[in-house]
Parts: structure tokens; C-alpha cells; sequence
């Protein structure tokens, strides 16, 4: 992704508008918080059975997993495999803005049923990012696992900007709420919508986590059985991020 491009190209757009006009230091504030992220989706084609072409992912299905790498599960239960990622595939989409491995498959697993419990230490015993060489066998679902239809992901690179709830807005947020508010609605009404998120900032101002940075936000897709969930995210602290340690992983549930 040429970061410096696209933000130039946000500038431009933003140059015109009257809200904007000036506050252009409380512009520039906001846009230094423009992170880059990829945004994923299925292929339209694909749900018509027709081939969906190169891909970068899988939602749902069933995890690729080396022998020996059990199956992650939450107080006797399997959890559900919500996604799987190439990072081979996904990473010269961003090129030197991917903080992630640059090779192996992320598996993102979570709880079924929402019992798990933060608790008071880092980490979140209701999901699991699991980070496996590539061209690992299916494993067989355990037989009380919940198993999502497989569909393909195909990812693109796009500008993410953070909500006005978002702490990290807190200081920008607090010298003019108002104006704040009606730029930050402007900013990213202006850049894409994404169905599912890799990295950037989360889509939901409910679902922050203090301290932490999304690392993928997913959507229910037609089809998922998650009952009253609309929305899993999993997040890490910055330096787990910056590592690639997923050890320490959390999730935030959106409930209809």
C-alpha cells in the first residue's frame, strides 16, 4: 500500500469542504491517526458456486493445523474457527506498514457461546489466534464443534480512521466536541466500507479496548449461526502486536 499516497488523496477530497475549511490543524491532528488496515470480503461471485479466483483467506471452515496443535477449546468446549488468514497472501498489500508474520496461516478461534471471562490478567480464555506453517492438513472438527460454511476472502488495502468515542481521540476530542464530531462522521464517510477488517482501528466504537489495537474485526455473514452476535474482534496491546505474539490475544463481541 503506498500509505503516503493514499493519504494525500484523503487530503485532496477533504480540501473542499466547508467543515474542514479552516480547522486545518485539527484536521491534521486527526488525520495523523489514519492507520493503514486491509479490508476483507467474499467474493459475490463465490456464493453462486462459480470459482472465486485467487484468495487471501477463509471465513469459517476448518482449521489447517500441524500434528501435535490441539484444537483450542473454552471449558471442555471446541471453539468455532471464525476465520483463517494468509499472511504470504495479505502482506505485500501493505507492504512496509504489515506488523504481522510476512509468512504461515493466522487461525482466529473464538468461544461459541459467549461464556469466556477476561479476568484480571492480560489475555482472553474464550478465543485463540493460532500462527502455523502453511500447507497444513484440515483437521477434523471435533464432534461438538460448531463449523461455519467455508467462504473465500479476498483482501484490499485501505485507509482506517479512528470514531470520536475512541480514546485515543480523547485529547483532539476535548479542545472542540462539536467540530471534532462532524470531522471525524467527514473523514470516514469519506474512505471505504468494509465488511471484515484486518488491523487500522475497529468499526464499532463500541468494541474498543483500552490499551489494545484491533487486530481483526469480523462480521456475521448470511448463513453463520452465531446467535445474537453480529460482530467478533480480536485485539492485542501494542508491543504484542509489534512482536506477532498472539499468546495474549482478546475478543470484543458486538450483540444485536
Amino acid at each position: 500500500m503506498d500509505f503516503s499516497r493514499a493519504m494525500a488523496a484523503l487530503r485532496a477530497a477533504l480540501a473542499d469542504s466547508p467543515r474542514a475549511q479552516g480547522a486545518a490543524d485539527l484536521v491534521e491532528q486527526l488525520l495523523a491517526l489514519v492507520r493503514p488496515s486491509i479490508g476483507l470480503a467474499v467474493p459475490a461471485r463465490s456464493r453462486n458456486g462459480a470459482s472465486a479466483g485467487p484468495v487471501a483467506g477463509w471465513y469459517g471452515g476448518l482449521p489447517g493445523l500441524p500434528e501435535g496443535v490441539p484444537w483450542p477449546h473454552h471449558q471442555g468446549r471446541p471453539m468455532t474457527l471464525l476465520a483463517r488468514l494468509d499472511c504470504a497472501a495479505l502482506a505485500p498489500l501493505l507492504g512496509p506498514e504489515w506488523t504481522l508474520p510476512r509468512d504461515g496461516v493466522l487461525h482466529f478461534f473464538a468461544d461459541e457461546w459467549v461464556h469466556a471471562d477476561f479476568g484480571a490478567d492480560p489475555g482472553d480464555d474464550g478465543c485463540a489466534v493460532l500462527h502455523v506453517p502453511v500447507g497444513q492438513p484440515d483437521r477434523v472438527a471435533p464432534p461438538d464443534a460448531v463449523v461455519i460454511p467455508a467462504l473465500p476472502l479476498v483482501g484490499a488495502p485501505v485507509l482506517a480512521a479512528p470514531d470520536y468515542e475512541d480514546p485515543e481521540l480523547a485529547p483532539v476530542f476535548s479542545t472542540d466536541p462539536p467540530r471534532v464530531m462532524g470531522l471525524v462522521t467527514e473523514i470516514r464517510d469519506r474512505l471505504p466500507t468494509v465488511r471484515h477488517r484486518l488491523l487500522g482501528w475497529s468499526d464499532s466504537p463500541v468494541a474498543a479496548l483500552p490499551g489494545h489495537r484491533p487486530l481483526l474485526s469480523l462480521e456475521a455473514e448470511q448463513g453463520t449461526a452465531w446467535g445474537e452476535l453480529v460482530g467478533v474482534s480480536f485485539w492485542l496491546e501494542d508491543r504484542d502486536l509489534a512482536a506477532g505474539r498472539f499468546s495474549r490475544v482478546r475478543r470484543v463481541l458486538d450483540v444485536a
